[in-house]
């Protein structure tokens, strides 16, 4: 029972730095002017809202609650709302990128010492790899190409 309420804690830990994630990707794509920006934004906050979809799912097939309340997690977050709404005042589409690609590295560091930290059922620690895949590889995207900005 124990491992079982650990598992569903860290599951929640990911589900709410996904949907803080999800929140800053959708209020700034409200704000950005470029179309490129808008699209991808509007992708990676659906990205992160499926994260949370299956995450919620796994919680409850664990017999626990999705959890959205305020964590630990919540004040990095909130910093870097703050960071991205002052970067986007500047209008500096470059700056904007680069705290995407740090929102994008922290959330692989969580992931990785959530997936480290508890043995997780063979299915769990699919779903977090993928996940966690797939914020690597939108990472390696956008640093390998910054097409995002040029049009």
């Amino acid at each position: 029972m124990k491992k079982s309420n650990q598992i569903i804690l860290q599951l929640n830990e990911l589900l709410v730095i996904n949907y803080n994630v999800e929140k800053i990707y959708l209020d700034v794509l409200n704000k950005v002017e470029s179309e490129n920006l808008k699209h991808f934004f509007r992708a990676m906050a659906f990205e992160r809202s499926e994260f949370c979809r299956f995450l919620g799912a796994e919680i409850i097939q664990k017999g626990g609650k999705p959890d959205y309340s305020e964590s630990s997690s919540q004040n990095t977050t909130d910093l870097w709302a703050n960071n991205l709404i002052y970067i986007l005042s500047t209008k500096d589409e470059y700056a904007i990128i680069g705290a995407v690609c740090t929102i994008k590295s922290w959330s692989i560091e969580k992931y990785n010492a959530i997936i480290d930290k508890i043995m997780f059922t063979d299915n769990v620690v699919h779903l977090l790899i993928k996940q966690r895949s797939a914020i690597t590889k939108g990472l390696s995207t956008i640093k390998a190409n910054n097409t995002l900005i040029s049009a």
